[in-house]
């Protein structure tokens, strides 16, 4: 069990990783604590997930569980004060970039783990990769995160490769989202029926994907007529780039995670 945990930074993340764990009975509320730096986001949590809150980092040697969901500009900061957490507690850094290396030489008695969620966790909609150091049991950890959707345990290094797909590809999908959008109203759509259209197809695209197991390659021709008018419309796509776009907005997004974890 994750016993007494405290999650130290509660942003867009952190914020979805404890609403979906306190929501699934995975962490109890009376044994959670937060650490965030303003007195008043302190209190709006306080208030809103019923949890014990602080601006300053309390004695660790009392959790069980800590959780690491600031920026990984941030972390190391964070890591340098952390000298009180007891031998064999379980530490989940979130942080893009900062390997299990950099956590070990920090806190050498933890159990260590890193875990690269994504935004969708805020809806139960999430896909998290996660690692483990030294070959730790996962099961526990694995619970927490599978209450804010889908879980792939992996390497290390599959775990920054995911980072740079899944963790970071809900702005991907945003952008497309939004493109598409646009391109609706160019078309003479309303703007909120335009939105309301591409998001639909998305997601109903993405769970045709998923239920099916069947390769989108596959999926793209059960739609794509010859001569028709969904082929002239991903024949202009690919002309623009939009295949090679996307692929090299993944490897420029692993670049800079490699980056950050110097």
């Amino acid at each position: 069990m994750l016993g007494k945990t405290v999650c130290i930074g509660v942003g867009a993340m952190g914020g979805a990783l404890l609403r979906g764990a306190l929501s699934q009975g995975i962490l109890r509320r009376d044994n959670v604590s937060i650490v965030v730096r303003r007195p008043e986001h302190r209190d709006e949590l306080v208030d809103e997930l019923g949890v014990t809150g602080f601006v300053e980092l309390p004695d660790m040697a009392q959790f069980d569980t800590i959780i690491l969901a600031v920026k990984p500009q941030v972390l190391p900061s964070v890591l340098s004060q952390l000298s009180s957490v007891k031998a064999g507690a379980t530490v989940i850094s979130v942080a893009a970039g900062v390997t299990l290396d950099t956590l070990r030489k920090a806190l050498p008695t933890a159990v260590l783990y890193r875990a690269m969620p994504n935004t969708p966790a805020s809806i139960g909609c999430g896909m998290t990769a996660l690692t483990a150091d030294n070959g730790a049991d996962t099961i526990h950890v694995e619970a927490l995160f599978n209450a804010v959707g889908e879980v792939a345990v992996v390497s290390e290094a599959d775990l920054d490769r995911l980072g740079a797909l899944s963790g970071a590809g809900p702005g991907y999908m945003f952008v497309i989202l939004d493109a598409l959008a646009d391109a609706g109203v160019r078309i003479g759509l309303p703007r909120q029926l335009a939105i309301k259209a591409a998001a639909q197809t998305m997601y109903g695209a993405g769970k045709m994907a998923l239920e099916s197991s069947t390769h989108p390659a596959i999926l793209r021709d059960q739609v794509t007529s010859p001569g028709g008018t969904t082929i002239a419309g991903i024949g202009a796509m690919e002309k623009g780039g939009l295949r090679s776009a996307l692929q090299d907005g993944v490897v420029a997004c692993l670049a800079r995670s490699n980056e950050l974890g110097k």
